[in-house]
């Protein structure tokens, strides 16, 4: 009888929420660590490359050199092997952003931290970035999932606008809501059309993101004294 490990994960930073996530079987973890990394690429390829319905397991499996059968002994199936993988994608990135909330009194300057590294989480790990940006794709294999995510990531941001609030940093009379659309949707551009940029343009686009976000903070209107 196959044993299977079973984990509980929980990421908030604007990042993810998780359900009980399965990991490998004990199989996985008994197979040499050149297989056990041949078939962790193949599958972060193949994630990449498509959103998790068009994903192909024949895909991965023929990359990873293995027979689709065996895949099966390692996970229970194609649901299970992309909430591994997906877990492997944002544990990186947590571990990317992990010092960027230490220091979360300045509300601007964090969100300036936060998107800056966001962009330089992309550059590094692209597949990774895509595999994230894949999950947040409508499917319906995890419209539930997804909708909780998004509830916590709002609720994530909201704790610390509140807090900016309370400390004089931000307009009381702000629509939080969207302050909160603008901030997700403007980062978001500011990081997926600006992945394929040289490293020498890279400086400068970092130096972009803060403009942007200085132009969200301080806003457009001219103010009276």
């Amino acid at each position: 009888m196959v044993r299977r490990v079973y984990c509980i994960r929980k990421v908030t930073g604007w990042s993810h929420s998780w359900e009980v996530v399965k990991l490998p079987t004990e199989t996985f973890y008994n197979l040499p660590e050149a297989k056990q990394q041949a078939i962790i690429e193949a599958a972060v390829a193949e994630f990449a490359a498509s959103p998790y319905d068009k994903a192909s397991l024949s895909k991965i499996v023929a990359k990873a050199g293995i027979a689709k059968g065996s895949m099966y002994q390692y996970f229970e199936n194609k649901r299970e092997l992309y909430l591994y993988i997906l877990d492997l994608a944002y544990a990186q990135k947590k571990r990317f952003l992990k010092d960027v909330f230490d220091q979360a009194d300045d509300f601007f300057a964090t969100l300036k931290r936060y998107y800056r590294r966001s962009y330089l989480f992309a550059k590094e790990f692209p597949l990774y970035h895509k595999i994230i940006n894949h999950y947040w794709d409508y499917c319906a294999e995890f419209e539930e999932e997804i909708r909780t995510s998004r509830e916590l990531r709002a609720n994530d941001f909201l704790t610390m606008l509140q807090q900016a609030i309370e400390n004089g940093q931000v307009n009381p009379e702000l629509n939080q809501e969207a302050a909160f659309f603008v901030y997700h949707s403007v980062g978001k551009e500011l990081i997926d059309n600006f992945i394929e940029l040289s490293e020498t343009d890279q400086a400068q686009h970092l130096q972009f993101i803060d403009a942007v976000l200085d132009v969200l903070a301080e806003g457009l209107q001219i103010r009276k004294e």
